[in-house]
This record gives structure tokens, C-alpha cells and sequence, in this order.
């Protein structure tokens, strides 16, 4: 079961955060139930839950992650309307819980039922999959949570200068998380303290209160999530060996 739930979870981050650019998050949102996006992102969820786990009686579990995950969309698309003054972190935090307890609840109800693994994740291993699932959310879904997090805060960036600027702020972010969890798994934590204090030294001259503030939020919220889980990784965690 525990290789199917692996599995189901690296299938809701490509879903919900590498297959739906920003572009197409505006579009949705828009006007949710009546938006042809929202039913081709449910499609994509469909595909992805079958795909990552090929087995014909999987399917209606499949059907039942997407359908829930339409709806679960939909609801937190309502109550952004209705409560438009409500922080977003609240909102993104009980969209993605929502998801997993859906997603565990519906591999649990299919192993009972059906305890089979599919024959393609028997070629791999747990901790091939956990750290699969580790690098792709320290890319996308850890941007977005820190900007989400960031924003809830009332913190902004005031020299952030357009889409390149923070294109290449979102590109070092992301190489710092790969870089700091690969060095947890592999122990190498002095490394690790000389990556902050390169960072440190960069900004040392910033002489502006609220930039410093940002950087320094957003990098130890980005050192804490490569950290969470790199130790995950390394040490296991419930299902996941060391």
C-alpha cells in the first residue's frame, strides 16, 4: 500500500503544480465551475492517478480522486468569493489536506479491497520513489508555499523588478532546497552552514529593513522545508526506510 500512496502523492504534485502553470490558475479561478480549465485540470488529475498506478481496478478509485478533487477546488473557489479578506495560507494549506486525506482514504479503501502493486512499482524501490517526491516538492509546491506564505504576512519584495527578477529569485530557491536536501541525505551538514553563510555575506551591504526581512523569511522557510525533508528522506518516516 505503501508504494500505491507514494505513488498517488507524486501524482497530485505533478497535478496540482506542474501541469497547471500560473496562466492557467488565473483562468480557472475566473469563474471555476463555468471555466473550460478546471474540467481539463480534472482530466489531467484523472490521468496522472490512473497512470501512476497502471492497474485496470484502480480506475473508479482514479474517477473518485478526481471528482473529489474538482469539488475540493470548487469549494475553496467559493469561499474566495464569499470571503475575499481571508489570509490565502489558510486557504491553500486546507486545499492541499483535503487532497491527501482524499487520496489516503481512497488507496486505503483499494488496498482493502484489492491488495495488489501494480507490476511497474515493483522495479522500484521506496526510497527511489520518496526521493522523487522530494525533489519535485522542493521545486514548485515549496515556491508557491513560501510566496503563499510570504503574501499572508503582508511581506513583499521592494526591488523585485518584473517577471525576470523573480523568475531568477524562484530558480535560486529551488536550487538551494535540492542542494541542501541532497546534502542531509548524504550527512554532509557543514556544507550545508557554508550555503547560508555565502547567503548572509550576499546580503550583508542590504541597508533596507523590509528586503531584509523578506530574503531572510523566505530563506529560512526555504532551508526549513529542504531540512524537513531531507531528514525524511534519510531517517524514514512512518513508511519510508531509511
Amino acid at each position: 500500500m505503501e508504494k500505491i500512496l507514494l505513488a498517488q502523492l507524486i501524482a497530485h504534485i505533478i497535478a496540482d503544480f506542474f501541469a497547471q502553470p500560473e496562466w492557467f490558475c488565473r483562468k480557472k479561478q475566473l469563474n471555476y465551475f463555468a471555466s473550460w480549465h478546471a474540467y481539463v485540470h480534472v482530466l489531467i488529475v484523472f490521468t496522472l492517478s490512473f497512470g501512476m498506478t497502471f492497474s485496470g481496478s484502480f480506475i473508479w478509485y482514479a474517477v473518485v480522486i478526481s471528482v473529489s478533487h474538482f469539488f475540493i477546488d470548487g469549494l475553496k473557489y467559493i469561499i474566495q468569493r464569499r470571503f475575499e479578506s481571508l489570509n490565502n495560507y489558510y486557504l491553500f494549506v486546507a486545499d492541499q489536506v483535503l487532497h491527501l486525506l482524499v487520496i489516503i482514504g481512497v488507496v486505503f479503501l483499494f488496498w482493502t479491497i484489492n491488495p495488489s502493486i501494480p507490476a511497474y512499482l515493483e522495479l522500484v524501490t521506496m526510497r527511489q520513489l520518496s526521493l522523487l517526491a522530494g525533489v519535485l516538492l522542493c521545486m514548485k509546491p515549496a515556491n508557491v508555499l513560501i510566496r503563499t506564505c510570504l503574501s499572508s504576512l503582508g511581506f513583499y519584495d521592494p526591488e523585485k523588478g518584473g517577471n525576470d527578477l523573480e523568475r531568477a529569485g524562484r530558480w535560486i530557491g529551488t536550487l538551494e532546497r535540492l542542494i541542501t536536501m541532497v546534502l542531509i541525505i548524504l550527512q554532509q551538514y557543514t556544507a550545508i552552514g557554508f550555503i547560508i553563510a555565502a547567503k548572509s555575506i550576499l546580503r550583508y551591504n542590504d541597508s533596507k529593513t523590509g528586503k531584509t526581512e523578506y530574503v531572510l523569511i523566505g530563506t529560512l522557510l526555504s532551508f526549513g522545508i529542504a531540512l524537513f525533508l531531507g531528514i525524511i528522506i534519510k531517517e524514514g518516516f512512518f513508511w519510508i526506510p531509511a
